[in-house]
């Protein structure tokens, strides 16, 4: 009854099941993204050649050794065998056909593996070896190019004899090269004293205009409001008077 239970639970389940594992690696990813800790700078030690030795072809020997202190030899057997029945006791986990074929499965796997392990150990060797082969090669080479680099360089070091003269061009260049930026910052400093003196002969002679014009409208104005009304009046006068006897001059003269 229980076992029909257990059945028709996980019949029910299994679509959010389905759903938990498509969301198992985006939560996954997530935790990546806002994992902000600095990474570990400390040296990382080697990875072993050889697997750790375990027991029944799965469980490290560690586990064992661990649990003999306080429970003894038989502690670790009687421990899973105790969890096993368990499962099976209550129900938590319910044999069925997937289990049958899994421990066939598993039990092929341990015979292949025991069958011909051997052999497919001994040919992962062989291919190691191959590589390994190869790898010392393509160092003999590496070696080989640069012990021809090294020669190359020693038949090269007789044309530095000559290098003083190579000294000698290159002093000359600079030299000229510091002249050449002496000559143009002289050049620049009279550019700008000039532009100063330009200035202030331009400030100058703008204050000059500005006192004359100043001037003169000041006399003008002055002269203007020294003038009456009545010598305005005569002077109009005087000058109509000066008009009308330089008209009647010139109808005076005869017509040539």
């Amino acid at each position: 009854m229980l076992s029909r239970v257990v059945l028709s639970a996980a019949a029910a389940a299994g679509p959010s099941l389905k759903n938990a594992a498509l969301l198992g690696p985006g939560v996954l990813q997530a935790t990546r993204i806002f994992h902000t800790g600095q990474p570990s700078l400390a040296p990382v030690p080697p990875l072993p050649e050889y697997g750790g030795k375990v027991r029944h072809g799965l469980i490290p020997e560690e586990f064992f050794q661990f649990l003999y202190p306080k429970t003894g030899v038989t502690g670790p057997y009687v421990l899973g065998t105790g969890l096993i029945l368990y499962f099976l006791s209550k129900e938590i986990y319910v044999v069925t056909p997937e289990t049958i074929s899994a421990i066939s499965t598993i039990g092929l796997l341990v015979f292949m593996v025991k069958k011909y392990g051997a052999s497919v150990g001994e040919f992962a060797d062989k291919l190691n070896e191959q590589k390994i082969a190869q790898l010392e090669e393509a160092k003999q080479a590496s070696i080989k190019g640069i012990q021809d680099a090294i020669d190359l360089e020693k038949s090269q070091q007789a044309l530095v004899q000559k290098r003083h003269y190579l000294f000698d061009v290159q002093r000359n260049n600079i030299a000229m090269a510091l002249e050449v930026t002496y000559r143009e910052r002289l050049h620049r400093v009279y550019k700008e004293v000039k532009n100063r003196l330009d200035y202030h002969i331009s400030v100058q002679n703008m204050m000059r205009r500005k006192e004359q014009e100043h001037m003169i409208n000041w006399v003008e104005k002055h002269v203007v409001q020294s003038i009456s009304a009545q010598q305005e009046k005569e002077t109009i006068a005087k000058c109509i008077a000066d008009l009308k006897l330089l008209a009647k001059k010139a109808q005076a003269q005869p017509v040539m």
